[in-house]
């Protein structure tokens, strides 16, 4: 037998890598047939969807770069390697908020200027937002001009430099990057739900012939839906990544040990932001998820009888209500 036992090799199995594992399995596929919708059917190449596949984009990456880098970082503690996943998922957060933050201001133009959505948000500028999203996240590798050499042999006096630009860049993302779009997210999501809310109670109001009633509540549904799926996003960002926000304060301003199972558990909790949002969106928005049925339909027909034998048994075939 060897002399060197597998518990000795740097790349000796880890449990770190089944939650890693897991979180590639579904975050590379489900991205990847967000973006192989909206490139393939014409008809989802709205300017809404167009944001959405930008942010599949985004969660894609996540995949197929963070999660190697951060599974290579656990096991090498590469000075390189574990900087370069430390500044990718900077970069993957303020992607996330900010393409967050767009699509809020999309549905945000398309619920108080809906007469005007059409001439106000098209495609080349939409475009041009998106680039001016992703350059912005780009920012975040400026960090590599002054850590990219750091390593153990590092002198004390050159780590203090570095370590006071680290907090002020960090605290700059948080709050150019966190607080501020939050606040921003939240005053836009609250005066919409605020102004459907006088638009269904508008409705109620007055006596409308009830083809137009009933029209008018099912738009102010699909509204709705929309402002609650920018909602959902919002929520999941805050709630996967403020933990990591919490504790990169603490560690810049503390020198204390957190347990390491506290750390790993903060450090894969932001990965579930790449594997809910193509979910929430996909899920919650129609035409994707129509799309999303009739792909499964073609692909497994036996479901699409069994829907609609269910159908049937629900509603009977007969006209007559007495029977």
């Amino acid at each position: 037998m060897s002399s060197n036992s597998t518990d000795d090799s740097p790349f000796a199995f880890s449990p770190q890598t089944v939650p890693a594992l897991v979180f590639m399995v579904f975050i590379l596929p489900i991205n990847g047939g967000v973006i192989f919708l909206i490139a393939s059917y014409s008809s989802l190449r709205t300017p809404s969807n167009i944001i959405l596949a930008s942010l599949a984009v985004s969660d894609f990456l996540v995949g197929l770069v963070g999660i190697p880098l951060l599974l290579a970082c656990t096991y090498t503690y590469i000075s390189p390697i574990c900087i370069s996943s430390y500044t990718f998922f900077t970069f993957m957060a303020l992607s996330t908020v900010l393409h967050i933050t767009v699509m809020t201001c999309d549905r945000y133009i398309y619920i108080v200027w809906a007469l005007r959505y059409r001439d106000i948000v098209h495609r080349k500028r939409v475009l041009i937002v998106l680039g001016i999203t992703w350059f912005l996240s780009l920012t975040s590798l400026v960090r590599l001009s002054w850590t990219w050499n750091l390593n153990i042999e590092t002198a004390p006096e050159d780590l203090e430099p570095m370590h006071q630009k680290e907090t002020t860049l960090f605290l700059f993302n948080v709050i150019v990057f966190f607080l501020i779009p939050l606040i921003i997210m939240s005053v836009l999501d609250t005066h919409m739900l605020l102004l459907l809310r006088s638009q269904c109670q508008r409705i109620a109001r007055e006596n409308l012939p009830t083809e137009f009633e009933k029209r008018e509540r099912k738009l102010q549904r699909r509204r709705q839906r929309a402002v609650l799926t920018c909602v959902l996003l919002l929520t999941l960002y805050v709630i996967f990544w403020l933990p990591y926000f919490i504790l990169e304060i603490v560690q810049q301003t503390h020198n204390d040990n957190l347990h390491p199972m506290t750390v790993f558990a903060i450090y894969y909790l932001r990965l579930c932001t790449s594997m809910f949002n193509p979910l929430a969106y996909t899920l919650r928005k129609r035409d994707l998820k129509s799309k999303v049925r009739y792909i499964a339909y073609n692909l497994f027909p036996k479901l699409a009888a069994d829907t609609v034998e269910n159908r049937t048994d629900q509603f009977p075939l007969s006209s007559r209500t007495d029977l």
